[in-house]
């Protein structure tokens, strides 16, 4: 198949069969461009202009040549599935060297080193429990050195990462380390940030003391900055608001005058803008204009910083954001231009179908700032819908009205949304149920089904909730099942047991179910024009479903993909949804 012309998208040969007949025509994934990704960690190459590498929460690192325009991965597949990116620093003496830290999503973690800018790693160390591996620094010269820090302290490799020497670790406090680093120029002179203040060493870690005059003690310290001109002149980035100080750390001063949300990230110097300073907050970029001493939000307070850097060599400021991708300026952070062309982890979930046009496709995208809320899809081309404020996460369901027309519908734990022109707009419906949603089902009983704590509800217009009768009043749990013909169920669970319904009655008796019991995420969403399709099931990384009467099976994108929704359209094309690599496009 031959690539597209003007769509930026990313090729993933795959082969569909039509079972039990003979191996078909080799076909196509597409990767569809919802670009974006909880951004954790930069680094500027300094060997390359306008070259630099970020890590993801994902595990993944992405490299970009066009000054953050856009990126592309440094090796294909997942880098490290499981792990979040930590640390990440581009070798100051050895071109195509990185090093990076990797926390795992729940306990361990790793050091690993890439010698061809990320296309191979190796990994030097793994910690298979205690997470060592929140922090990276590293001091350059004969010998090398490296330090990891983590739950039980600070570990210093004098060999390249082979070798680990625990640091510190008879020091009070000196635990749960977020951040190091070393000073400029002196690298027996390391810095530590623990989710209790700060500590220091100038022995190379021999001996280590808490350095925490002026700061409150709950002071997570999170990012080091220090001045080019005065390595004792040092920035710290904590959970309240930002701390400098221009003693080597002896003493410290907070700063928060004009912030407008504390929990700050990172803190950069801008090197060609004398007293001008970044903050990367979970409420926006801050910036401060005379040396701290007031500061001002210069982005939408929607903006969750996570990670900052700025290239010395063009003075760009790189933005690292939660679920929104890289943005950059040049104009000391005035104006944010996007640069997530090529970060491809969105989080998409409940593809349906709008039963008025068979080609048009609904999705929810979730945990992506601005750019949450509800898209559309027609083949390749993607678009975002929604124009209101809509929750970070929360079910689609899509069904024809009374008049004919497209309503759909939106319920997230903050209560119910539906529109009526198409997804831009979104209103709360007139006479809402009562109780907290849990989940909600568009298929299979003619109008959706919302289960809420208070009991089990259904609409034919979007605007009112009627109880269904005889549900359960407090339901704490809910699924979409089959029976052994394929007729729908619905399954209630209460705190004292579990209830069925088959759209006329509700019974509590234990029935065959059709094997794997549950409907996946195509059957959540939508009331489907007739014929309706099987749904989909991934089997041993196969996606399977039945079209026409045949069996259709496609491998999946890629082993290992967090699959979060699926669709099958006619003539053998298949959306799936994941739940933190984008959206893809299968084409025979």
């Amino acid at each position: 198949m031959k690539r597209r012309p003007n769509l930026c998208l990313d090729l993933l040969i795959g082969v569909v069969l039509l079972l039990p007949a003979p191996l078909a025509n080799a076909a196509g994934w597409w990767r569809l461009p919802v670009w974006g990704a909880e951004v954790r960690v930069f680094a500027v190459d300094p060997f390359a202009p306008a070259t630099l590498y970020c890590g993801t929460s994902r595990g993944n690192f992405y490299g970009s040549t066009d000054g953050g325009g856009s990126w592309t991965p440094l090796r294909q597949g997942a880098a490290f599935p499981g792990y979040i990116a930590t640390g990440l620093i581009a070798d100051p003496e050895v071109p195509g060297r990185v090093w990076a830290t990797l926390a795992g999503q729940f306990q361990g973690g790793l050091i690993a080193r890439s010698d061809d800018r990320g296309a191979n790693w190796t990994v030097l160390s793994k910690w298979k429990v205690s997470v060592a591996t929140r922090a990276l620094a590293l001091a350059p010269g004969n010998p090398l050195l490296l330090a990891v820090g983590g739950d039980d302290g600070v570990r210093i490799s004098k060999d390249g990462g082979e070798t680990w020497n625990l640091t510190g670790d008879m020091t009070p406090g000196l635990y749960q380390v977020e951040s190091l680093a070393f000073a400029p120029n002196d690298r027996r002179t390391l810095y530590a940030g623990t989710w209790r203040q700060a500590f220091r060493t100038r022995d190379g870690g021999e001996t280590w003391a808490r350095i925490a005059e002026g700061m409150v003690l709950d002071a997570t310290i999170y990012a080091w900055d220090f001045a080019s001109q005065d390595p004792h002149d040092i920035w710290v980035s904590t959970c309240g608001w930002v701390y400098r100080t221009q003693n080597g750390g002896d003493r410290w001063t907070r700063f928060k005058n004009g912030f407008t949300n504390r929990r700050s990230h990172n803190v950069r110097r801008d090197p060609n803008r004398p007293d001008v300073v970044y903050a990367g907050t979970v409420g926006g970029l801050h910036r401060s204009t005379d040396g701290g001493e007031t500061w001002s939000r210069i982005s939408r307070e929607t903006l969750v910083v996570t990670a900052l850097e700025v290239d010395h060599r063009s003075g760009r400021l790189y933005v690292g954001t939660e679920g929104e991708g890289v943005f950059y300026s040049d104009d000391a952070g005035v104006t944010l231009v996007p640069g997530s062309v090529g970060l491809a982890e969105g989080r998409v979930s409940d593809l349906v179908t709008d039963p008025n046009d068979p080609s048009r496709v609904f999705f929810f995208r979730a945990y992506a700032g601005q750019e949450s809320g509800v898209w559309e899809a027609h083949g390749m081309r993607v678009r975002r819908l929604s124009l209101d404020p809509l929750p970070p996460a929360a079910s689609l369901a899509v069904f024809r009205g009374p008049d004919g027309s497209t309503v759909l519908l939106l319920s997230s734990f903050n209560g119910l949304k539906v529109s009526f022109d198409g997804g831009g707009r979104w209103w709360p419906p007139e006479r809402a149920p009562a109780g907290t949603p849990i989940a909600l089902f568009a298929s299979g009983f003619g109008s959706p089904v919302l289960v809420t704590t208070a009991g089990v509800f259904r609409t034919t217009d979007g605007k009112t909730f009627n109880a269904v009768p005889g549900s359960p009043e407090s339901p704490t749990n809910a699924e979409l099942l089959a029976d052994g013909n394929g007729t729908p169920i619905l399954e209630v669970k209460m705190a004292d047991g579990v209830v069925r319904w088959d759209g006329a009655s509700w019974d509590n008796r234990r029935r065959a179910l059709l094997s794997g019991g549950k409907f996946l995420a195509h059957y959540r969403g939508e009331i489907a024009p007739a014929p309706v399709r099987s749904p989909v099931k991934e089997v041993d990384g196969n996606l399977i479903w039945e079209e026409a009467g045949q069996r259709r099976t496609v491998r999946s994108p890629r082993p290992g993909l967090s699959v979060a929704s699926t669709l099958a359209m006619p003539h053998g094309q298949l959306y799936v949804g994941t739940a933190g690599d984008g959206l893809f496009l299968f084409e025979p």
